[in-house]
């Protein structure tokens, strides 16, 4: 899906984003390693916003969804130094975030060869019709009441032979897609030779409509939408087809901000 010339910019970027991270980026060092984390990156850099302006992802997420447009959600980078020991839990997306619908898909690009033993993404197959949300794999982690609402997410680890679970060794620049509510996680970055780093972008569609939930992820800050409301302003522009009115993300910042309507 990306050609040497953006992979090479895109590696550029993080380490970019890395030396001046945004304001919920985290590093992980407590057990070894570095686990980095960062998103809404396209906001203050040049490469992130060039992919979502110039790439044929928007696009392929809008044809996958079944949906006339595509809105940006968010973009994330998951940075797996090697011998960082972090799994990613197994987790859905849509119940930890700002978004509810039926034409949500997620987008996840190595910037490295990835492998299961650097971390590739494992899928329980299928998991996405099963008709249930799970909190947040940090709620039920600090033994809280799941103010969520959601059930607790059930132990895959321990119940691997009952699943069908998936996996993709991966090239960079290649590209899964996959739907919002499909149990996924990864184990951390055992090879010691080589980095995992990542990004994952965020597609919404005509249905999906913006949502405040009482735990889970935030955005980088308060777009001043209500529940319900469709996606199209700064903070959650349309990508596809480009749209004029939301042509310059380079309005959207922490300081001066103003919500406009699709």
């Amino acid at each position: 899906m990306l050609d040497a010339e953006c992979l090479n910019g895109l590696r550029e970027a993080v380490e970019q984003v890395l030396g001046d991270p945004g304001p919920r980026a985290f590093v992980d060092e407590s057990k070894g390693g570095r686990y980095a984390y960062d998103s809404f990156m396209w906001t203050r850099n040049e490469a992130f916003r060039g992919l979502h302006q110039t790439s044929r992802l928007p696009g392929l997420a809008a044809g996958l969804m079944g949906s006339t447009k595509a809105f940006l959600l968010v973009d994330s980078m998951f940075i797996k130094e090697p011998g960082t020991p972090q799994p990613t839990p197994w987790h859905q997306d849509q119940p930890v975030g700002w978004y509810d619908g039926e034409q949500l898909c997620s987008v996840w690009i190595p910037l490295d060869e990835v492998t299961l033993e650097s971390g590739a993404l494992e899928y329980v197959r299928g998991s996405h019709r099963w008709g249930r949300w799970f909190a947040s794999p940090a709620e039920a982690t600090r033994g809280g009441n799941h103010a969520s609402g959601f059930e607790p997410v059930p132990d895959v680890e321990a119940s691997r032979q009952e699943h069908e679970i998936v996996h993709f060794n991966m090239k960079p620049g290649d590209a899964l897609f996959h739907h919002l509510l499909v149990l996924h996680g990864s184990s951390g970055n055992a090879a010691s030779d080589r980095r995992r780093r990542a990004i994952a972008l965020r597609y919404a569609g005509d249905d999906a409509t913006y949502v405040e939930r009482p735990t889970g992820l935030k955005p980088i800050f308060d777009p001043a939408m209500k529940n319900g409301d469709p996606f199209g302003c700064p903070l959650f522009p349309q990508v596809w087809p480009p749209s004029a009115e939301h042509a310059d993300p380079q309005t959207v910042s922490n300081t001066d901000w103003q919500a406009t309507s699709a």
